[in-house]
């Protein structure tokens, strides 16, 4: 095999590990969080700045091999905002949906305070660092012309 397809190999294989290691302790955090009472509180945040320190250690360790494909590191940023962000939105939609009192807020604020930053705060603030980040990708990579025919 050429290195180039052995580079996208290993990158692939990098991206589906980052996923899975998401995808898993994501579904860990919000099981804690209901276990303990559906509330965002200081336990619920430490875990979730766990998962951003892997996060973070991921896109350091992995920056040279993701570079080596087109948009690598934008499908790894991707990857980590859908993965935490759904999470939270899955969970925010079933206390929603079943009533559930934790999610409710004040008479002044609809929502609790600490499910409205994590399902609104967090997102917005992520979703324009991965807007500049896809703008950034487009501007520095650009596409490749493909071959007609």
């Amino acid at each position: 095999m050429s290195k180039s397809i052995d580079q996208a190999q290993a990158a692939k294989r990098s991206l589906l590990q980052h996923v899975i290691v998401l995808l898993v302790s994501c579904t860990l955090l919000q099981v804690v969080i209901a276990v303990r009472g559906n509330h965002i509180d200081l336990v619920s945040q430490l875990l979730l700045a766990c998962v951003a320190l892997y996060y973070a250690w991921y896109h350091i360790t992995a920056k040279d091999l993701l570079s080596k494909v087109r948009f690598g590191r934008l499908v790894a940023h991707l990857c980590g905002f859908l993965i935490v962000n759904l999470s939270y939105h899955a969970h925010a939609f079933i206390l929603y949906i079943s009533n559930n009192p934790a999610i409710r807020g004040t008479a002044d604020f609809s929502i609790d305070s600490g499910w409205f930053g994590v399902l609104f705060g967090m997102t917005t603030f992520w979703g324009i660092g991965l807007l500049i980040h896809m703008i950034a990708s487009i501007a520095n990579r650009g596409f490749e012309e493909l071959p007609r025919g």
